[in-house]
């Protein structure tokens, strides 16, 4: 998994806020309650992995959760509202939560489940016809329909490939046979990896393929999914939040209490000490509707003959080339940016900074194989809190 770490503090105990209450004075409330809107609220008073409590300093309630059993992550949400307007965080909570388990579901290529026709269902036999659901198609075709903006770099027909990779990673991290296909095993593959292969009907919501083909969206669907529980975020009266889709996926919105810019600051994870998920190389500021991705080598992976593989398979080439250890993009798109980084990471830095710099409000940033650090023209200026490291 791409691993980015987070400065912010992920509280994971909730309150249940309360309902009618006898008005009281904030000199009765217990050790366990907060003065809260002219009543004495519990503070700990827990659910379901949930917590709220007062952001120290100001009059904001912080609640947070956090979901392990999805998307084959860990995703972890906070928001930041005025206590004097308290929202219910257990129903915010719920329904986020129906997002992402909706997903995790229709866009799965390993597991099939009952009445769900998802991403495995259509790999499983490609030349059918299928009826997808809506959000479904919606992912499926802005993954297809944007791919020649990295020319094909990230290619959702792919999935053929990848298969063999994966096959390879996880007979070597399992069972400890580690050896690496062959060109020819991988190019026996590739007529069955164009993308224009792939048949969409926007009217009737339906997916076909090729004989051969199968579809992995996993270099898109998490921003994707992103954008989706961003747009639920943004119809409530929220002061500010942070999503963090996976350790490699951030979004905020809003404002970052206590922060007299509002900015919110986040650590990007050193990919030499991945393992720990404790260090990071640089911190980076992220204000309203900014997404922070990262794509690296260090998480799926394995080592043969003394050489290094991960898991970001060139289009192209069908090997994972490796002209970094990380890229890190920020741009206003969660599923652009999903795209965009797994696609700048299959380019060199110098095509990569070429590619970014001709795309307004896109910037980046580079771990190179050598610790040295590289940005696009207005990273730096932008977005670059400090470099954590020497070099």
């Amino acid at each position: 998994m791409k691993k980015l770490l987070t400065l912010i503090l992920l509280i994971t105990i909730s309150l249940s806020l309360s309902g009618c209450k006898e008005k009281l004075d904030e000199n009765n409330c217990s050790t366990d309650e907060t003065y809260i809107n002219g009543v004495c609220e519990n503070t700990r008073e827990y659910f379901n992995n949930t917590s709220c409590q007062f952001d120290e300093g100001t009059n904001l309630l912080a609640c947070a959760k956090t979901w392990s059993q999805y998307l084959h992550t860990t995703v972890a949400l906070t928001v930041y509202f005025d206590a004097d307007a308290p929202i219910d965080s257990k129903e915010l909570f719920s329904d986020v939560e129906e997002i992402i388990s909706y997903y995790d579901k229709t866009s799965d290529k390993y597991d099939n489940f009952d009445g769900v026709t998802n991403i495995k269902t259509i790999n499983d036999d490609p030349t059918t016809i299928h009826t997808v659901d809506e959000k479904l198609f919606e992912l499926i075709d802005f993954t297809l329909s944007h791919q020649d903006e990295v020319d094909n770099l990230f290619n959702a027909a792919l999935g053929p490939v990848l298969q063999i990779w994966h096959d390879y990673r996880e007979d070597c991290n399992v069972n400890n046979i580690c050896n690496v296909p062959t060109f020819d095993e991988l190019n026996a593959k590739k007529p069955f990896t164009n993308p224009n292969d792939v048949t969409l009907d926007s009217e009737n919501l339906t997916v076909t393929m090729k004989e051969g083909m199968s579809l992995d969206l996993g270099g898109v669907s998490k921003g994707f999914i992103s954008g989706e529980i961003l747009d639920y975020l943004d119809t409530l009266d929220l002061y500010g939040f942070l999503l963090n889709n996976g350790n490699s996926n951030i979004s905020v919105g809003g404002l970052r209490p206590k922060r007299e810019s509002g900015e919110f600051l986040i650590g990007v994870l050193d990919p030499r000490n991945s393992e720990w998920e404790s260090d990071s190389y640089a911190t980076v500021y992220l204000a309203d509707n900014e997404q922070l991705v990262t794509s690296g080598d260090y998480q799926q992976y394995f080592i043969a003959g003394g050489e290094f593989y991960h898991h970001i398979i060139h289009n192209e080439t069908l090997f994972p080339e490796r002209y970094s250890r990380s890229v890190s993009i920020v741009t206003s798109d969660p599923a652009l940016a999903d795209l965009y980084s797994t696609a700048i990471f299959c380019m060199t830095i110098e095509d990569g900074k070429e590619f970014v710099n001709g795309i307004d409000g896109l910037e980046a940033m580079w771990f190179d194989l050598d610790n040295t650090i590289h940005f696009s023209t207005n990273f730096e200026t932008e977005h670059l809190g400090e470099v954590l490291i020497e070099q």
